[in-house]
């Protein structure tokens, strides 16, 4: 945390130290100024010129306020109103800095965790596509985002705890250097006896810590659940589907028992705080005791010069025994921390790792004049999977095709498009571009040559520009005529025209009550705008119709063909198998297995799987006489 806040903003880090100086320095003065006030007041007393660093303190003191020789003969309450005022005036100004300096590290936090996080955000849309699908990855990111907001303290509150103690450090040189001279003659039975009975404590209260650091580990994962449950019941995504199928009270029962589940880390929480609450307590107790009693024993026998004296070295034996506390209570939570620390590191290291580029990465192949995908004996298994997803696929796509994939739900279809995309590794075999490994190609410039229309496609609340941009040469000239023309290849212009803000429209009413909520179908084609506008060489298709009504379906299908057939390579997932007829080239596929290949010609000329799966769909609508 360290290394981040100094990367970002060593600034932070300079207001931390000052911050640690203010306390030390106030106590001092409430140290040398309390006695003299109360002696002054109440004459119980000459206080002595304290010895060490304190004297200092005391000599800025006396040259302030002239004290009279010798000694008052009298309770001088004029001379206690200055020494009253000056003990404020140290209050205010050391008060003010530090709520300044407090407030101001507000913002300087704040400006580290906005550029933190945003690192880390394209670390995290760096990561590869398929740790990001295991329950594994999310539990990780969980419990690294406890280590970010330390336990959920705040971000960097980590460094502030440790800058805590290095001010909890010298606010004891501060108690030790004003005791010294009196425990050297007097204090070290006290010192011990509140030494051990401050042990209990500690150890009790590191106990307490490391029992709440492995419960919040553990709350961290099941935190995650609760809040899907929480979106669930809220988000218009969902909404839909809740309440269209009347399962509301399904979903808030499902809610109620994973709450339950949460509900039992609180309780732990409670448990053992109240368990060790009690003894670190009883331990306390003791210590005052312990240290009043001694004090009055010491004040009986006139070893306590006056009432001043008597109560700052009960201020200052107190705040002894409460700093040593802190100090290793705040090392235990640092040392706790660890096991948050060692979360994050791993997911920032996996993120760093995937965000490198390739190493011995080649320059992407020209496709101008040639291009071909070929899948050589490829096979791929999921993660804690004990089968494959795909098994042996070979195949070849060439420059400007039309690929056609088809089979049953589960058959790999999606797996094949997420290998040719790279979002999967091959298990086993190659996929080669002109003949170079798709895998020594640079991702970015890879990616850059396709435009996917997924099937769980998403739009994002932004504008309707946006969204079909994505960020994509917003600076070009011509990124308005691009925009028009991805929006009349989707048959959009009259919707986009009639919204008030045109393409500055936002999609969705998160953010603007005036927002343009799009229907499945609309969804779907500025899905396919969003692809038109990337003009890549590959344009991926999985299921581009299947929101549409016929008629818009229709002339979709005849608009891909017409206009891009022979521009563009153009591979199309689909179970609508009219939609097929004109391929290239048509895959099937049945159990993670490519089984046949061909034009729909050569494959319905003979009994095969995709003749019967054409001839089920078709046989409700035509006489099947009429395809041969």
């Amino acid at each position: 945390m360290f290394k981040i806040c100094r990367k970002y903003n060593p600034r932070f880090l300079f207001l931390l130290f000052i911050n640690t100086l203010i306390a030390p320095i106030a106590t001092q003065f409430t140290l040398i100024l309390s006695p003299l006030l109360i002696d002054t007041i109440f004459l119980t007393g000459e206080t002595a010129p304290p010895q060490g660093l304190s004297r200092y303190v005391r000599l800025f003191v006396d040259a302030v306020i002239r004290r009279p020789e010798g000694g008052l003969a009298a309770p001088d309450y004029g001379l206690g109103v200055k020494y009253m005022i000056m003990l404020l005036v140290s209050i205010l100004v050391t008060g003010l800095i530090q709520s300044i300096i407090t407030n101001r590290l507000q913002v300087e936090r704040m400006l580290i965790y906005k550029s933190f996080r945003l690192e880390l955000a394209r670390r995290l849309m760096s990561v590869r596509y398929e740790r990001t699908e295991t329950a594994d990855f999310l539990d990780l990111k969980a419990k690294a985002d406890q280590y970010i907001t330390s336990g959920g303290a705040g971000f960097a509150q980590i460094l502030d705890t440790a800058f805590g103690l290095f001010s909890t450090i010298l606010t004891m040189a501060v108690y030790v250097d004003y005791l010294r001279d009196y425990l050297k003659e007097h204090g070290f039975a006290l010192i011990l006896l509140v030494l051990l009975l401050t042990g209990i404590s500690i150890w009790l209260n590191y106990r307490l810590s490391r029992k709440n650091i492995e419960i919040n580990l553990e709350k961290s994962v099941q935190e995650r659940r609760t809040g899907y449950f929480a979106l669930l019941s809220h988000h218009f995504k969902f909404g839909k589907e809740i309440r269209g199928s009347g399962c509301s009270d399904w979903v808030s029962d499902r809610y109620t028992g994973q709450m339950n589940v949460l509900q039992r880390f609180y309780e732990k929480i409670s448990h053992y705080g109240i368990k060790y609450g009690a003894l670190m307590l009883f331990a306390n107790v003791a210590q005052r005791a312990v240290t009043y009693g001694y004090l009055i024993g010491e004040a009986r026998s006139g070893q306590v010069a006056s009432a001043g004296v008597f109560s700052s070295m009960l201020q200052a034996i107190e705040g002894l025994s409460s700093g040593l506390k802190g100090l290793v209570g705040g090392i235990a939570s640092l040392n706790q921390y660890n096991k948050y620390y060692e979360s994050f590191k791993e997911l920032y290291t996996i993120s760093e790792y995937d965000a490198l580029p390739d190493a011995d990465t080649v320059p992407m192949p020209s496709l101008d004049s040639q291009m071909t995908i070929r899948f050589e004996d490829v096979s791929f298994r999921y993660p804690g999977s004990e089968s494959d997803a795909l098994s042996h696929i070979s195949c070849e796509i060439g420059k400007n095709d039309i690929i056609s994939i088809v089979g049953d739900n589960g058959a790999g279809k999606s797996t094949f498009i997420k290998l040719l995309l790279r979002l999967y590794e091959p298990s086993s075999g190659r996929i080669t571009l002109n003949g170079t490994d798709i895998a020594r190609i640079d991702r970015k410039e890879y990616a850059a040559r396709f435009a996917c229309v997924f099937q769980d496609f998403q739009l994002l609340s932004f504008s309707v520009r946006d969204n079909i941009t994505l960020g994509l040469d917003e600076d070009d000239p011509e990124c308005s005529r691009r925009v028009d023309g991805a929006i009349a290849f989707a048959g959009l212009t009259e919707k986009i025209a009639s919204l008030e803000k045109g393409t500055d429209t936002m999609i969705y009413r998160e953010f603007d009550p005036n927002g343009y909520t799009p229907s499945g179908g609309e969804s779907q084609r500025l899905a396919l705008a969003r692809a038109v506008y990337r003009d890549s060489d590959i344009l991926i298709l999985d299921e581009p119709t299947a929101a549409l009504d016929p008629n818009i379906e229709y002339e979709l299908n005849n608009r891909i063909r017409s206009e891009l057939h022979g521009k563009k390579t153009i591979i199309n997932v689909s179970h609508r198998l009219h939609s097929v007829r004109y391929s290239s080239q048509i895959f099937v596929f049945r159990e993670g297995r490519l089984i046949e290949s061909g034009t729909h010609k050569e494959l319905f000329a003979r009994d095969s799987v995709y003749h019967q799966m054409f001839e089920r769909q078709a046989s409700d609508y035509v006489d099947m006489s009429q395809l041969q």
